[in-house]
């Protein structure tokens, strides 16, 4: 992406941090969801956590994660 290119790896790592976290936060809201009756959140909550998963990569590729 052009935008990776302009942006430091400093800026990248913080970046993949904060949508992690985010990412992690909507994947329990939408647990909680389902959990209340909510069946038609599955596929976002799999979102939700496949876009954790990647995006903790990203951070342990850009040396942040352990």
């Amino acid at each position: 992406m052009a935008a990776d290119l302009i942006r430091s790896p400093a800026v990248r790592l913080l970046h993949a941090r904060q949508d992690h976290a985010i990412c992690l936060r909507l994947a329990a809201s939408y647990r909680h969801r389902i959990a209340a009756g909510e069946t038609d959140q599955r596929e976002a909550h799999a979102w939700a956590l496949g876009n954790a998963r990647r995006l903790r990569l990203v951070a342990v590729e850009l040396g942040g994660v352990h």
